[in-house]
């Protein structure tokens, strides 16, 4: 698992109503679960309900560890110390989500009736239960956040998520998240720096965040064009353009990315390169191209469902391929010619890794900057 996956909100996402939790019951929040899977995912498929109740109740394992549940065909089973407990047969409609809801609820009480530990940990059956419910049946990015969690989501993205200095005539912009404090940063970087010669940007393990800001920076420094396309659930497709200004005034450019480099950051990278704006230097990235967007449960818990996808300017998908750079430093540390290292043919592969912290890659990049000055 890479780091950082679900630190930062992923860009795109949206709140429905993030208000305070109100009075609850589990199964209200069992019901609005299913509802918002049928209704908002963009993979639905009529099977998901029932996955999500199994994969959610099989959970119960780790409250309990004599507790289990099992399923085939017709019925669904509980058992504790391998002994059965209660068996219910399965709704005749798989997709009756009151009946789903109604099975959890009697199997939850059927555990409570014989372990006390879950009994005794009441509070945490709802939240372990719908954690594996969506994380474990859907595509693997749409998740459940806990309260205690989906405060943290929704607010990330503080100012620390950048920083920029003067180099040697070469200014470097760090950014590890994109938030509503990144188009400030970088204005405010560019009036304290007016006499910079080229721009290392670096993007390597950035985690992405709001796509809206992303779309901004990357706008600074391209002159029109389109930057990225996103395929929405309901089949349309949005294009994202450059106006017809580069703010950096064609400065010399370099991108620096790497196997950590996600989501918004993977976008800003390859509007870039489709419009030769600067050299990519690093490893493939991420691969990251989905769009979540959040959702509030009457529990106050926050679940993001994917519901888009996004692609480059030339219409490839980045969810699951990433971007690759235009100078792959994969497992390089020096070199005794870095002429001959830049100058190389383009290679057809490169791995994916993360180079967060390694000098070579800002070394790399300091040299075509200053062979273009």
């Amino acid at each position: 698992m890479k780091k950082k996956y679900f630190g930062i909100i992923s860009w795109g996402m949206l709140l429905s109503s993030f208000a305070q939790a109100q009075e609850y019951n589990s199964a209200e929040v069992y019901q609005s679960a299913f509802n918002l899977v049928q209704e908002k995912y963009i993979h639905y498929q009529p099977e998901d309900i029932e996955n999500m109740a199994i994969n959610g109740l099989k959970a119960l394992h780790n409250i309990d560890k004599n507790l289990s549940v099992a399923d085939d065909e017709k019925r669904m089973s509980l058992y504790y110390k391998g002994r059965v407990v209660r068996s219910h047969l399965k709704p005749e409609n798989r997709q009756n989500i009151e009946a789903w809801n109604k099975l959890t609820e009697n199997m939850i009480k059927a555990a409570q009736n014989v372990s006390s530990r879950a009994k005794q940990n009441d509070f945490m059956i709802l939240d372990t239960i719908m954690e594996e419910a969506v994380n474990q049946s859907l595509d693997g990015v749409s998740k459940y956040y806990p309260e205690g969690q989906s405060e943290a989501v929704v607010k990330s993205g503080a100012a620390k998520s950048f920083a920029a200095g003067l180099q040697d005539n070469i200014l470097y912009i760090k950014i590890s998240a994109f938030n509503d404090y990144t188009i400030k940063n970088l204005e405010k970087t560019w009036q304290e720096n007016p006499n910079y010669e080229g721009i290392i940007l670096d993007l390597r393990g950035s985690v992405g965040g709001e796509l809206s800001e992303a779309m901004k920076v990357a706008d600074m420094f391209l002159s029109g064009g389109i930057m990225v396309a996103e395929s929405k659930a309901d089949g349309k497709i949005t294009y994202y353009h450059a106006d017809e200004e580069d703010k950096t005034q064609d400065k010399p450019l370099v991108i620096l990315v790497d196997g950590e480099t996600m989501s918004a950051a993977e976008l800003v990278a390859s509007a870039m390169q489709a419009q030769s704006r600067g050299k990519l230097v690093g490893t493939t990235t991420f691969g990251k191209g989905s769009k979540q967007e959040l959702y509030e449960l009457p529990n106050g818990a926050v679940m993001g469902l994917t519901r888009g996808y996004f692609y480059t300017a030339g219409g490839e998908a980045l969810d699951g391929n990433g971007v690759m750079p235009d100078i792959c430093t994969y497992g390089t540390q020096e070199v005794a010619n870095m002429e001959k290292f830049v100058n190389q043919k383009p290679q057809t592969i490169c791995q994916s890794q993360g180079r967060e912290k390694q000098e070579f890659d800002i070394s790399v990049a300091k040299y075509i900057i200053e062979s273009q000055l």
